[in-house]
């Protein structure tokens, strides 16, 4: 992979985002709404599966609800199959007056590739997700790393690349999955110990997000261990100060983000207080508390 200037690419892509959530304001227009922006609160979601986990509501972090596929899929289901509608709607209806958002998780279905197969796939996460408003019109509904799509290696060659701008083809082809959002939820999970190229990564996923989202607010998946598909790192903690770099990072360029982990090959996992990816977080939580948080320019990356 070329090697590239991280400040210049955050520069590019955060111009882009700009443009685009204000194309056709006047400057004075453009000035409230980037108030409003810098105004917006900062959220964060708990999603951990941990067993024995205390209560963390009181470190500011909030709870969401997430409907899996084996919540939503009978046992045996085939997989390119529509789950019951009934049965879906039945979960929904007792969704009904939730506070907390409420996020469908199906990974089953490529958004990326051969265009019928992707039409299909957005057609069925559509379906679903408008049998769930039909039966619960007031939760906040979203699903979880539908647009963007996750592409790690054509988001990090940069807006001017062809290969970004066929990934950007490929979201605009999403279109329909993010109308039935209340607000999108990119998977910004780590893959590789590169924390320039995570940042890179992090920061288009983001801005396609935006792009697409129409206003609505972005929050980011984000988990404190690298991904399974890592055969040599897999589920491994990330470094403490790889952790922070990650939660500043979406600090700057997204609306709030989503905690998950705690699930292991043998199912959920024994909550460490002591974890140094647990310590990280407490830090960053209490600096938002106080607005005092570093940003990603203030943070040694390696």
């Amino acid at each position: 992979m070329q090697q590239f200037n991280l400040r210049k690419f955050q520069a590019v892509v955060m111009g882009l985002v700009l443009v685009g959530t204000l194309n056709g304001s006047t400057p004075v227009e453009a000035q409230a709404v980037a108030a409003a922006e810098g105004q917006r609160s900062f959220l964060v979601f708990d999603a951990t599966l941990y067993k024995n986990k205390p209560a963390l509501s009181g470190y500011s972090l909030k709870p969401i609800k997430l409907l899996y596929e084996s919540r939503l899929f009978p046992k045996g289901h085939q997989p390119q199959v529509l789950p019951p509608e009934q049965a879906v709607r039945s979960i929904a209806k007792e969704l009904r007056g939730t506070s907390e958002p409420v996020i469908v998780d199906i990974e089953r279905w490529p958004l990326k590739g051969d265009a019928t197969v992707v039409k299909e796939s957005v057609g069925k996460l559509s379906s679903i997700l408008s049998w769930i408003k039909a039966e619960a019109p007031d939760i906040h509904l979203g699903a979880y790393g539908t647009v963007p799509v996750r592409d790690y290696w054509r988001a990090v060659r940069g807006p001017g690349s062809k290969e970004y701008q066929a990934w950007q083809r490929d979201n605009d082809r999403l279109e329909e999955l993010a109308t039935w959002q209340d607000a999108l939820y990119p998977s910004l999970y780590t893959f590789y110990p590169d924390r320039q190229g995570w940042v890179a990564y992090a920061i288009a996923q983001l801005a396609e997000a935006k792009r697409k989202s129409n206003g609505k607010p972005v929050y980011a998946f984000l988990w404190p261990q690298y991904h399974e598909s890592n055969a040599t790192l897999r589920l491994k903690p990330i470094e403490a100060d790889y952790w922070e770099l990650q939660l500043n990072t979406v600090r700057q360029h997204a609306d709030g983000l989503i905690i998950w982990g705690g699930w292991g090959d043998h199912g959920p996992e024994p909550w460490n207080e002591e974890a140094p990816w647990w310590q990280v977080t407490k830090r960053f939580m209490q600096g938002l508390s106080s607005g005092q948080l570093k940003g990603p320019s203030q943070l040694a990356i390696q």
